[in-house]
């Protein structure tokens, strides 16, 4: 027999005294008159039907063999966000069914249904069937049940108490074998982790490996089809954590899964591409064409701010592993990021669903547009606005005003001042500031509080997704410097930059061979190395004849880029895994052992390519000039970014 908390002590009070009253009660249970009410009915229905609760002269008495109700447990009490994450959990270790969940959370059958309703909505949107007959079950890829399973343990527990394992009093993951928990947790602090690594990613790891740990035990396991190559950092990372757990029951698919899964929490994310062995092209390039598509739809350069590509690459990849399954529905965030961003929003939920091909929560989706929404008020490249400010005020507070503008509104690409004797022309400013109330333009409180900051931001953002300056073949934002504050290397890549005709045989493994020969006549390896990585990474650019090879070997002394016009065509795959012909190939080479900053620069010019569409049809077609002069602008960008 189970019971809530206030019943429970009830019952121990009954068996101490024997005979409660009204007021007696409401002490103890700490309730109201008409909820004691109530709770002594609910009591009434719980109790074994040879025991019953009745009243006399002196209060409340229970009648029958009390000795049973020493065995009654006390029912937890769950919210309906922890119950769906329990119902989750059970249904993954296959202990679920409407009886069982009834009795397990103490609800009752038709509230089991409508949970099984939501529960089934939401599985369905990872892939993932809910299987009603002869019980409760769940089908789907075993990669998928695993990334819902670890998103339930994850939600269903503070970090702290994931990060330490304390977990004995968690009263949800009881329903766990917390010896596995045990085990990926020895394993991890046996290890010597990189110091960079969050306390999420730990626990995130962690939790994989738990998942898997329970799913072998049960019987289900990865099938290395649907799996990709990691890189030899993620498989020699897993490999020492079997070691540390001594397990035998892991096959090469289940050790290539854990490494995949490590590649996108933690070994792939934040390093350049040149650098990096594996990349997930195919991925890239729908982030690519997001970002276009949104661009296209508001007629927004979102593609100038080199951060947002980064950010959506690595938010979408971890949302692949960790989804959000019970989102709020039309919560204050969203609703508030909706109202403010209608156009964003829009654009972004349906170019979600048209490049990926699947359905996103709303929370997902907020969250993406959010990043967009971040480019236009951190980046003066994107959607930059010219301003101007009115003001009667001295010269020195009209600059602390503008001081503050600038700091909080980075996208303001100028601010002219203006007395207000002097006849403004509205034409050339997207907005104009002013800090005397009685003019119609955007008032600005000289201090700029918090407030005003706000109503500021709120009504710049609606300019900003107004104005339309779609200029793509713009030579405006481009500031070139003067080649001697370069850094050598950008010197020497720019030095050594040429576009040469390649008398080429038409398959791409003599191409290859080739274009090594002309880098170093006598190793075979290098050609080997180039056509590898490019068969691995399909770095072939879709709605282009253009293709990147790119290295790291020893035989390469500095860094180059080299563009090859081949005299027949070969075909390669390309990122989105169609075949297309490739007429022009960009190469870049670059020694294993070189400086931070030199691999910061060559990652900025290897993700070039894949990142700005404008930057891809210059390598594409682009003849000497154009190309030399796109790389002396990706360079000297670098180098200042790299300063900041």
């Amino acid at each position: 027999m189970f019971l809530t908390s206030r019943e429970q002590k009830l019952i121990h009070t009954f068996l101490k005294r024997g005979t409660l009253t009204i007021p007696e009660m409401m002490e103890i249970t700490g309730t109201s008159r008409r909820t004691l009410y109530r709770d002594l009915n609910n009591l009434q229905k719980s109790l074994p039907e040879e025991i019953s609760l009745q009243t006399s002269e002196e209060g409340y008495f229970i009648k029958g063999d009390i000795k049973q109700l020493s065995q009654a447990h006390e029912l937890v009490e769950y919210t309906m966000t922890e119950r769906l994450y329990g119902e989750i959990l059970l249904l993954i270790e296959n202990k679920a069914s409407i009886l069982s969940l009834t009795d397990y959370f103490g609800i009752s059958q038709p509230t089991v249904t409508n949970d099984l309703r939501q529960l089934e909505q939401t599985l369905l949107e990872n892939e993932i069937s809910l299987i009603r007959e002869r019980g409760l079950k769940i089908e789907g890829l075993e990669e998928n049940i695993r990334s819902v399973f670890v998103a339930a343990i994850y939600n269903s527990a503070s970090l702290q108490e994931l990060i330490s394992n304390q977990l004995s009093d968690n009263k949800l993951l009881s329903i766990l074998d917390l010896d596995k928990f045990k085990q990926a947790y020895d394993a991890f602090e046996s290890l010597i982790l990189p110091e960079d690594m969050t306390d999420k990613v730990r626990v995130l790891m962690e939790l994989f490996l738990v998942t898997t740990l329970i799913r072998i035990d049960e019987g289900h396991f990865i099938t290395s089809e649907s799996l990709s190559s990691p890189s030899k950092g993620a498989l020699n990372f897993v490999n020492k954590l079997l070691t540390a757990l001594s397990v035998t029951k892991f096959v090469v698919s289940e050790i290539t899964y854990l490494a995949s899964v490590y590649e996108i929490l933690y070994f792939g994310f934040g390093r350049e591409l040149l650098f990096m062995e594996k990349f997930d092209t195919d991925f890239s390039y729908k982030i690519r064409q997001i970002i276009d598509r949104v661009s296209t739809k508001l007629e927004i350069e979102f593609g100038k701010d080199d951060r947002l590509y980064g950010l959506l690459y690595a938010h979408l990849k971890e949302s692949e592993m960790l989804p959000i399954l019970f989102p709020k529905k039309e919560n204050d965030f969203i609703k508030k990021i909706k109202k403010d961003n209608p156009e964003i929003y829009k654009a972004v939920n349906e170019s979600l669903k048209l490049i990926f091909d699947k359905n996103f929560s709303e929370m997902e989706i907020t969250f993406v547009t959010l990043h967009f929404v971040s480019t236009l008020e951190r980046s003066d490249l994107v959607l930059p606005l010219c301003s101007a400010l009115v003001s009667n005020r001295g010269r020195i507070s009209c600059e602390f005003v503008m001081s503050n503008l600038r700091k909080n509104f980075p996208f303001l690409k100028k601010i002219d001042l203006i007395q207000n004797s002097v006849k403004v022309v509205k034409s050339q400013y997207d907005v104009i500031f002013t800090t005397e109330k009685e003019f119609d333009y955007l008032y600005i409180n000289p201090m700029l509080d918090q407030k005003n900051l706000d109503d500021t931001r709120h009504q710049l953002r609606h300019i900003q997704q107004k104005s339309r300056t779609l200029t793509i073949d713009s030579k405006e934002q481009r500031n070139f410097l003067n080649l001697n504050d370069l850094f050598t290397t950008g010197n020497e890549i720019l030095s050594t930059f040429e576009i040469k005709t390649l008398s080429n045989q038409p398959n791409l493994s003599d191409t290859v061979k080739q274009i090594a020969k002309t880098v170093n006549e006598d190793d075979g390896e290098l050609a080997e190395l180039i056509e590898e990585r490019f068969r691995e990474t399909h770095l072939a650019i879709p709605e282009t004849n253009i293709a990147l090879f790119h290295a790291v070997h020893s035989s390469i002394s500095s860094p180059l880029c080299k563009i090859y016009e081949l005299s027949q065509e070969i075909e390669g795959m390309a990122m989105d895994h169609q075949m297309i012909k490739i007429n022009r190939v960009l190469l870049l080479l670059a020694p294993p052992e070189v400086p931070e900053y030199v691999s910061y620069l060559l990652g900025k010019l290897s993700s070039s390519i894949i990142e700005n569409k404008l930057y891809t049809r210059i390598y594409d077609s682009g003849n000497y000039e154009i190309v030399s002069e796109l790389l002396r602008e990706i360079i000297i960008e670098a180098v200042k970014q790299y300063g900041d």
